[in-house]
């Protein structure tokens, strides 16, 4: 994000200065916000009580528990045997 955020403002200063036409994607000054949206890939999720040295990082699903899409939360499921388990299987 911070990449994304240097680029355009970098990108401002060139053009400001530059007579030719702007680019198909430019930087209006004072525009940019980011908003940081958490996602997990499917069988992943967020577990701030088993990993509070990093309670917004992915991390696998255990068993009994799935996630089936971008989430972040891994639901419980009693048929989920395996870790990552990207969907609850019907016994």
């Amino acid at each position: 994000i911070i990449l994304i955020e240097n680029f355009f403002m970098h990108q401002a200063q060139i053009t400001r200065k530059s007579s030719e036409p702007l680019p198909e994607i430019y930087y209006i000054e004072g525009t940019l916000q980011m908003v940081w949206i958490d996602r997990c890939y499917p069988g992943y999720g967020m577990n701030p009580v088993s990993h509070p040295d990093c309670p917004d990082c992915c991390v696998v699903c255990g068993p009994g528990s799935y996630n089936p899409s971008d989430g972040t939360h891994c639901l419980p499921c009693n048929n989920s045997f395996i870790y990552g388990a990207k969907k609850c299987p019907q016994l």
